[in-house]
């Protein structure tokens, strides 16, 4: 459970540590602005995360996520594996199903097999949209070169948030066609401790997605 806590917070820290240094433009700004607005004016984008947590060399959970997402309607559904060193026990799985609309959150209630709205859920990862306007408020960024992503051009960006004297750093891979991350690093020395976590975007679509795919009914 302790490990558990552990990443749950490191999680937490990564999604919301965008917008928390304070400003350092790099002289390359407005090119990479016009790169994230791309992003900021995606009306229907479907897509994929693959993410490996990694602890002092173990791996003890593994996440895959959908997501959908239309304006002001977010979809995710997020498989959770934490990896069992104990051949007796095997590995656990858990599912967490989520939709946001415009009056709340809802979760996926497995027993009633009916959406429940909460109002204490915290959404397992940020819309597209608020993701780059964090980038954009943001930070001591810089820009750290270029790569192509199975065919694609990204520009790679990276920053160390400030987290209390822990040594940190987040490096992203931003798709320079649509302005959306297609690969992300964080990596974080703290106390003798060096986690590392990992995630691939994949399976993008840009195309409209239907209405009932975010219904609560």
């Amino acid at each position: 459970m302790q490990l558990f806590g552990i990443i749950a917070t490191l999680t937490c820290v990564l999604l919301m540590s965008s917008g928390c240094t304070e400003q350092n433009k790099p002289s390359t700004e407005e090119t990479f602005q016009t790169i994230l607005e791309k992003a900021a004016i995606l009306e229907s984008v479907y897509y994929e995360i693959d993410t490996t947590f990694i602890i002092d060399g173990i791996i003890p959970q593994i996440k895959t996520m959908k997501i959908w997402q239309k304006t002001s309607y977010l979809k995710e559904e997020v498989n959770v594996t934490s990896v069992s060193t104990n051949s007796t026990t095997g590995n656990i799985t858990t599912t967490l199903t989520v939709i946001k609309r415009p009056e709340g959150f809802y979760r996926y209630d497995n027993v009633s097999q009916t959406y429940q709205l909460d109002s204490q859920l915290i959404i397992p990862q940020p819309s597209i949209s608020d993701m780059i306007q964090n980038l954009l408020n943001n930070q001591t960024i810089t820009i750290i070169g270029t790569e192509n992503i199975s065919g694609k051009p990204t520009t790679i960006i990276q920053y160390h948030p400030n987290q209390g004297g822990n040594s940190t750093t987040v490096t992203i891979w931003i798709w320079n066609e649509k302005g959306i991350p297609l690969k992300e690093q964080y990596v974080s020395n703290s106390e003798g401790t060096s986690v590392t976590i990992d995630s691939i975007y994949s399976n993008h679509s840009f195309a409209d997605i239907p209405d009932s795919t975010f219904s609560v009914e």
